[in-house]
């Protein structure tokens, strides 16, 4: 039998390597977003009604029940590993299987082919995000202190950043080889494939190092006391998000972390193309921003230490906007933009990983004021802002676009002045003014300092080893 959940501190491997599993989860996915539109339009030959039809209603889906995967692992029996760690093992061997066949047409059928796509999204779908959910819970499992949790969700973060330099060298290079070897046909599966063994690979290494700082299921179950706060009802997960104000205006806030991210993704293309009339330089600046997110992802464990998780995340987000703004005023000298926009993604990689380490306080909050440990369901809501911000995107950017009169008919070196603007401000204005507006967010409404955590972590080891006490004396 595995040791108790009584491992205090961090183990060398979680400082370090907490977030393997990560960087293959994002090289994985990565894989989705880059191709999957175009392998069903050029190699499936689907319908482009199809492919939206598709894909909008598998992302509403998604987003419709990204609440659900923490709510079940709370909600349930832990099963033998513990109520976390176990499903970083359940499903994941079941990742190849599903990222195979979300690209691989079956019959000739449009129709046939459709619904069978549909069927391999939804399933990818569930077995990606209950793994995904329980890996960020770890951190509030295996973090017992604020400063602890920054620093799991540091080292989570660099490694997700440095995703995307392996994929710079992994993706198109690999993709090529893969289609000489099995044909275009099924290049995309058997990549997607690969990097899903990648992902159960890299879950594993969390499931081993994290090893003792969880209760076994069977210990768990033993333990009267234990039982009783880990296992929650709907009303329990109601309160655990509306009686929590904290965690309410980090949800809230986080979205503009992610639009900013989305944003600037979405937009960058037009800006190479038509302002700085240069499409070549849109790879210079992807490694630079790369670089410097995971500079900033690695940086953050000291900085959060310091100012604290709050503090970090309010500053940097007025400095993105300050650089961002800055970055409006000289938006026809490319390589001002691209240094202003580097150094807003390097304060993007520290909010990333300080995000998660507030959402992990907002789960001690909830049990402490609810005395139900609800860690998965919060851990799990940080699934909203991002689907959520994903939504608005698609509706923001193309809006914006239209708004300023852009036409894909006009060639680049003909675009007016007008549009050249819109870019600009769909760009650096839009994600710059939803950064402050998260910042005010975080400052009016999100009052958990650091030391009110700690305190209320205290209390609650005190009040449930005075539950243990009793449970066992009543025994």
């Amino acid at each position: 039998m595995e040791n108790s959940g009584s491992k205090k501190g961090l183990s060398k491997s979680i400082r370090y390597f907490y977030g393997v599993g990560d960087m293959f989860y994002a090289l994985m996915t990565s894989v989705y977003t880059y191709y999957l539109t175009f392998y069903y339009t050029n190699v499936a030959m689907l319908s482009l009604g199809t492919v939206a039809l598709l894909t909008s209603v598998s992302s509403i889906f998604d987003s419709a029940t990204s609440w659900v995967y923490g709510a079940v692992i709370n909600s349930t029996k832990p099963m033998r590993w513990g109520r976390y760690r176990s499903w970083l093992v359940a499903l994941t061997w079941l990742l190849p299987i599903t990222s195979f066949f979300l690209y691989c047409r079956i019959g000739k059928s449009e129709t046939v082919a459709t619904v069978f796509f549909f069927i391999a999204m939804i399933a990818s779908r569930i077995v990606q995000n209950f793994p995904y959910t329980a890996n960020v819970a770890l951190i509030n499992v295996v973090g017992k202190t604020a400063d602890d949790r920054i620093q799991l969700a540091s080292s989570r973060a660099t490694w997700n950043n440095a995703s995307k330099f392996v994929w710079s060298y992994v993706g198109v290079p690999f993709l090529a080889i893969l289609t000489t070897l099995v044909t275009e046909k099924y290049a995309y599966a058997t990549l997607a494939a690969i990097l899903s063994v990648g992902t159960f690979l890299g879950y594993y290494a969390h499931f081993r190092m994290t090893k003792g700082y969880e209760d076994t299921g069977a210990e768990e179950r033993a333990n009267v006391a234990k039982t009783k706060r880990a296992k929650t009802n709907p009303m329990d997960l109601i309160k655990a998000l509306f009686a929590n104000p904290p965690l309410l205006a980090l949800i809230i806030a986080d979205m503009a972390k992610w639009l900013f991210n989305f944003m600037v993704a979405g937009t960058v293309v037009y800006y190479f193309t038509y302002i700085a009339l240069n499409k070549g330089m849109q790879a210079t600046y992807t490694l630079i921003i790369a670089f410097t997110a995971v500079i900033g992802a690695y940086v953050s464990r000291y900085i959060g230490k310091k100012l604290s998780g709050r503090k970090t995340m309010i500053s940097f987000y007025f400095i993105m906007a300050i650089c961002l703004i800055a970055a409006r005023a000289v938006y026809t000298n490319v390589w001002a933009v691209i240094i202003l926009v580097s150094a807003a993604q390097l304060c993007y990689g520290c909010v990333y990983s300080c995000s998660s380490a507030l959402y992990g306080d907002t789960a001690v909050y909830s049990e402490w004021k609810t005395g139900k440990n609800a860690t998965g369901w919060v851990m799990g809501l940080m699934n909203i802002p991002i689907k959520i911000a994903s939504m608005l995107k698609g509706i923001i950017l193309p809006a914006a676009l239209a708004i300023g009169g852009f036409s894909a008919q006009i060639a680049a070196e003909e675009a007016s002045e007008s549009v050249r603007i819109c870019i600009a401000n769909t760009l650096l204005v839009i994600p710059a003014a939803l950064l402050l507006i998260g910042a005010v967010v975080m400052i009016l409404l999100y009052r958990l300092p650091k030391e009110k955590v700690e305190q209320m972590q205290q209390e609650i080891d005190e009040r449930k080893a005075m539950e243990e006490a009793a449970a066992e004396k009543k025994a």
